[in-house]
């Protein structure tokens, strides 16, 4: 038998090795989308795939850094006893990332600014799981501010894990003293989220404190805005989110944080019936999305920021327009 040309030899093999690389990516594909059916992430796994959805699924590159303070803050340098307050953020200088000083204060100047902005919270008014400063909620929020005429300065004085009780000490002891114009309180969650108390308890002294925050602004002429932070339960969850809900909450503790949420979104419009007090609920600012959005049950990365800003800003807008308040709240009012 006549031996078959080298070229036909060559072909066969060829045809035989690709066929061969085909199956092998086959096989590990198939491993691949068994591992994400059968293998369900937790902890900082799904921490880090939840923050990188947040840009793929909406066709986004994933910055390469991560979240400015590092998955679960694992960036920063820790928080410091504080007699007073409790604790606050520590001193740290991340180029473009994170800027705070000993106080725990982060700022950020605008040029001609009129204004000055004073935020108070926890964690998420701080900024957290943005990619770097210039994609913080505040960061975006000054930037539109500035573009409508309304340059402001922005303080933020947050702190990881704070909660109202925390806040109003930080308002009395620390906000005050920095002279803002406008005080921005965005929290909420914690409150309902950390501690053992029940909702009524929780939902009482939230407003308690609320009050009493509304009533120093008003003694110092200062415009209190209350901004109730996102919240995920209503979302149009993704199958990541999903997960995210389930290693946070029991059914219990989704009625605890709903039910409160709709009674501190009562409580805070009444709070703000009064001069110089307005409110913006942003507990929805992300029903809509059908991406991952959230990464935790209260953390979100870039896209989560923008969309905050763009909730905050024209609110922000009118109380700019409007002129300070011209005479003290009368505590318990």
């Amino acid at each position: 038998m006549a031996r078959a040309p080298d070229s036909l030899s060559r072909g066969k093999r060829i045809a035989f090795t690709a066929v061969m690389v085909s199956i092998t990516a086959a096989a590990a594909g198939g491993l691949w989308l068994a591992k994400r059916l059968l293998v369900k992430p937790s902890s900082e796994a799904l921490n880090r795939l939840a923050w990188e959805a947040n840009f793929t699924e909406r066709g986004l590159p994933v910055p390469p850094g991560g979240p400015r303070d590092g998955y679960w803050g694992a960036r920063m340098p820790g928080q410091v006893k504080d007699a007073e307050i409790g604790w606050h953020e520590a001193e740290a200088h991340l180029p473009g990332v994170v800027e705070e000083d000993a106080s725990g204060l982060q700022r950020l100047e605008t040029p001609n600014a009129r204004e000055h902005l004073l935020i108070l919270g926890g964690s998420v008014a701080w900024g957290a799981y943005a990619s770097t400063i210039e994609n913080t909620y505040f960061a975006r929020l000054a930037r539109t501010l500035a573009a409508r005429g309304h340059p402001v300065n922005v303080t933020a004085l947050a702190a990881g894990a704070w909660t109202s009780e925390h806040e109003l000490k930080a308002l009395r002891l620390r906000g005050l003293a920095l002279s803002p114009d406008v005080v921005v309180i965005l929290d909420g969650l914690n409150d309902l989220t950390l501690g053992q108390a029940s909702e009524d308890e929780r939902v009482t002294a939230y407003l308690g404190r609320m009050r009493e925050a509304r009533d120093l602004a008003g003694a110092n002429g200062v415009h209190v805005v209350f901004a109730l932070q996102p919240m995920m339960l209503n979302k149009r969850r993704s199958a990541i989110e999903e997960r995210v809900l389930e290693l946070s909450l029991d059914a219990a503790g989704q009625s605890r944080v709903r039910n409160g949420y709709e009674r501190m979104r009562a409580g805070l419009r009444e709070l703000a019936g009064a001069d110089g007090v307005s409110f913006i609920d942003c507990s929805d600012v992300f029903d809509a999305e059908r991406a991952t959005t959230f990464t935790d049950l209260w953390h979100f990365p870039d896209p989560g920021h923008a969309l905050l800003a763009d909730r905050l800003a024209p609110a922000l807008l009118d109380v700019l327009r409007r002129p300070a308040p011209e005479s003290a709240i009368r505590p318990g009012s």
